[in-house]
This record gives structure tokens, sequence and C-alpha cells, in this order.
């Protein structure tokens, strides 16, 4: 995390920002691991005060627009978030036979950085537009308590998507929609001396709502509803073990101020 940080840092001396956000997030998760008829093997929930974090966001304007847009700009954020999750699962001998009905809990890490291109025509009444993006999402699960190791996912994705912005004053509305789909998505877990999995197809959607208030030219505050969800596939068998097909419906409220400059 302290890398992806000083990486920001140094682009944001390097380039002047346009805008930038800084905002608390409050992080639900519900995570659910499923087999191959559809009955859930395991789960991780969480409610918003268990999970939390900070958004930093950047927004670089870089031209007139192009295809019917009148503004073009670079976006860049990184998302940090951590917490407690309850675990409700079965605890498993070595051979991944079922043992009895187990609950715990789970410390998470979520780190996810990401680069957008903006295509935007600015309006007096309201704003449209596309974007294409490129993020790397890493998630820790710790389950120390229940077997004695982590499990840590990470991959590369793509998204692109379409946004509006509505203005009335000094407030402003929107709704972002997106489909997300991830390059080599990889789990890593510690036990067996290491296991390292190639998981199955990942992809999935997001939407987002936020709702902002101009206080002046230069601040504004923001808050934003959004839900982030993946489908996992099963992933490649290792030394008798694999990782089953999982689903995640994460929901994020960001509270937060913008700066202009």
């Amino acid at each position: 995390m302290i890398r992806v940080l000083l990486l920001f840092f140094i682009f944001l001396s390097v380039v002047r920002a346009d805008s930038m956000k800084i905002a608390g997030t409050f992080f639900s998760m519900d995570y659910e691991e499923r087999a191959a008829n559809g009955n859930i093997l395991d789960s991780e929930k969480s409610n918003f005060k268990d999970i939390y974090g900070l958004e930093l966001d950047y927004v670089k304007v870089m031209g007139s627009g192009s295809g019917g847009a009148n503004e073009s700009s670079l976006e860049l954020s990184v998302d940090y978030s951590k917490g407690n999750s309850d675990y409700d699962g079965f605890l498993q001998s070595r051979s991944s036979t079922i043992l009895i009905p187990f609950k715990s809990i789970t410390k998470n890490t979520i780190i996810e950085p990401k680069i957008r291109w903006n295509e935007t025509n600015k309006g007096k009444l309201y704003d449209v537009g596309v974007f294409t993006s490129v993020g790397y999402r890493y998630w820790e699960r710790n389950l120390g308590s229940q077997y004695g190791y982590q499990e840590k996912y990470s991959w590369f994705y793509g998204d692109i998507g379409l946004k509006t912005l509505f203005h009335d004053a000094n407030w402003h509305i929107g709704f972002e929609v997106a489909y997300q789909a991830a390059y080599n998505p990889q789990l890593h877990a510690q036990t067996n001396g290491g296991l390292d999995f190639d998981l199955g197809n990942t992809s999935g959607y997001y939407y987002e709502i936020p709702l902002s208030y101009d206080i002046n030219e230069n601040y504004s505050i923001e808050v934003s509803y959004k839900v982030n969800h993946w489908d996992i596939e099963a992933s490649n068998v290792v030394s008798g073990y694999y990782e089953p097909k999982s689903v995640t419906d994460n929901q994020k409220i960001n509270i937060g101020v913008v700066i202009k400059w």
C-alpha cells in the first residue's frame, strides 16, 4: 500500500491536478463460495461499520474532447480498505472432506488502484460521457483462525462504461455503470507450503450514484453509493486442491471533499 501511495503522490507532483477528491470509505462485504450445484460452501459478510478506509481520486483535463465530447480527462484513483468480516462455513480435513459447520472472524485488506480515460460532453443542465479504465485488485483474506493461512486474490482488469451527471444550482446527482473483466486472475493460498491457483473466467459490473454540493468554486462535498459485482469461476486443481466458484456483491459508501484548482 505504501508503494502505491508513493507512486500516486509522485504522479501528482509531476502533473498538476485540476481536481482531487479525498474520501473516507465504508465497505459492506457480501462474498460467497459455491459448489457446482449452486449450494453455498462458505461466505464472508460485513456491515458498513466493519470495513473502512480511504480513497484518493485525481482528475486532469487533457483536451477538448473527441467523438462528440467537449472534454477529455485522465483520472487516477487509489482505494484502500481494511477491517473484519464474518466467516460462515465449514471446517475441512486435509482431503477437503467437510467436517462440521464453523463461524469466525476474517481480517481483510483490499487495495485497488485504477487509471481511467474519460470523454465527456459537459452541458449546463447535465453531463454525459463514456470511459474506459485499467485497474488492479488485491484482496488479502486472513483466515488464520480457521485454517492457519491467508488467501491472496489479485488480478488486473479493464472496464468500459457510461456516466451522467445532472446539475441543479449547487447540487449535482449522477449515475455511472460499467462492465468489468479480469486478466489472469490469481489466488495464492498459504497452505501446504504455498499453492498458486489460476482462477477461472472473472467478470462483472458496477454501478455508482454520486451526490455532491458545491460549497464554493473550489470546494465540494460528495457522498456516493457503489455496488461492485464479480463472478469468479472455479480454479484449476493444484496438489488435489481447487478454489470453487464465487460471487461477490460488495457495497461501498464514500463521504469526501473535492478540491478544484
